[in-house]
């Protein structure tokens, strides 16, 4: 099961894949021969993507949005908007903790997707139909989980309610027969049975009980589990 990160990684790849050569023709449309020398000065440590030795410029998810960012004023807000610089400045941080090991959960990671594909669409760029395949397959994975938890709860605090009732049931039934058969000299004995199935009900209502499964398909990614958790969708 592809993680979070995963999705992540891959969506900066096709950022960078489909915005280098953008980058680039925008940056020869302005400083024409000396477009490199605009790059170099986006950065003042060896991160520069311009310092490969076989002359192509080394392009990362770092740099590409670093020189974005850098020479927005003068070339790219000829092509694209202030939301998409917006779009910029919001890769950056989300870049940037990625690069920090950082964990995302389903909003972070969904609003990155998003953000690239965005950015991608409004550059003209086809690789935006690769991260809409991506955000739909996130979309599926997180609503599968979400309605197999829903389910599991549903049954739960069905089961537990059909135990209350079964334990009222047997606790009636048998403190009318103490008192119908017994008499009521016997009230004693009728009232610990009140109580011990009272008891019972209280514990069925609020203790949480262990779930316990045979082997069954994992609503999400389809292999057989155990547990009341998939292990795969987990890693």
């Amino acid at each position: 099961m592809i993680s979070n990160r995963d999705r992540i990684s891959r969506a900066l790849d096709s950022l960078i894949s489909g915005m280098s050569a953008f980058v680039e023709r925008e940056l020869k449309a302005i400083y024409h021969d000396r477009w490199k020398d605009a790059i170099k000065s986006s950065f003042r440590d060896n991160r520069n993507p311009a310092n490969s030795q076989s002359g192509a410029i080394s392009w990362d998810a770092h740099s590409l949005l670093m020189v974005m960012w850098d020479q927005w004023p003068r070339v790219f807000r000829q092509k694209l908007t202030h939301r998409d610089r917006s779009l910029v400045s919001e890769l950056r941080d989300y870049r940037n903790r990625w690069a920090h090991q950082a964990e995302f959960d389903f909003d972070d990671t969904y609003r990155i997707l998003d953000s690239v594909q965005r950015l991608l669409q409004n550059a003209s760029q086809d690789d935006a139909a690769v991260i809409a395949k991506d955000k739909a397959d996130l979309m599926r994975t997180h609503f599968s989980r979400e309605a197999r938890a829903a389910y599991q709860k549903t049954q739960s605090t069905r089961r537990k309610w059909q135990d209350v009732s079964i334990y009222a049931l047997c606790g009636i039934s048998l403190i009318y027969v103490v008192l119908a058969f017994f008499g009521n000299q016997y009230w004693m004995i009728a009232v610990m049975v009140g109580l011990l199935f009272s008891y019972l009900a209280y514990q069925r209502i609020h203790i949480i009980p262990p779930f316990y499964y045979g082997p069954h398909e994992c609503g999400v990614c389809g292999k057989i589990i155990y547990g009341h958790s998939c292990p795969y969708c987990d890693q």
